[in-house]
């Protein structure tokens, strides 16, 4: 339970968008984007691992206190706009272990979508 438990709950995909003045919106990214142009860390051709993930996610964490407020976070969120994202893991992979990953161009579940 937050403040009891834990003290707060922190949003890496928060912490990390990126104002866009292109688009006039913030960009959001995904976590492999943003370790791979930010620590070096690529995962591509690799299969999913979790506890390689939570690592990412400490790491990343970490290198957003430590940047925060500095000259240099004004060029992690440039270096995160300049360089475009892959592919994300649902358009790699429509079905996953029998498990539609909510693209509506290719869903095979038939689930119903939300409207925003």
């Amino acid at each position: 339970k937050e403040g009891v438990d834990f003290a707060e709950l922190r949003d890496l995909a928060g912490l990390y968008r990126v104002w866009n003045p292109k688009y006039n919106s913030w960009s959001v990214f995904g976590q492999d984007h943003v370790a791979k142009i930010l620590l070096g860390w690529d995962v591509e051709g690799r299969a999913h691992n979790a506890v390689e993930d939570a690592c990412k996610s400490i790491r990343l964490f970490h290198l957003f206190n430590k940047l925060k407020d500095t000259p240099e976070w004004d060029k992690a969120q440039a270096m995160l706009l300049a360089i475009p994202p892959g592919p994300s893991f649902a358009k790699r992979y429509p079905t996953f272990e029998g498990c539609c990953m909510g693209n509506r161009r290719t869903c095979t579940c038939g689930a119903p979508f939300f409207v925003s």
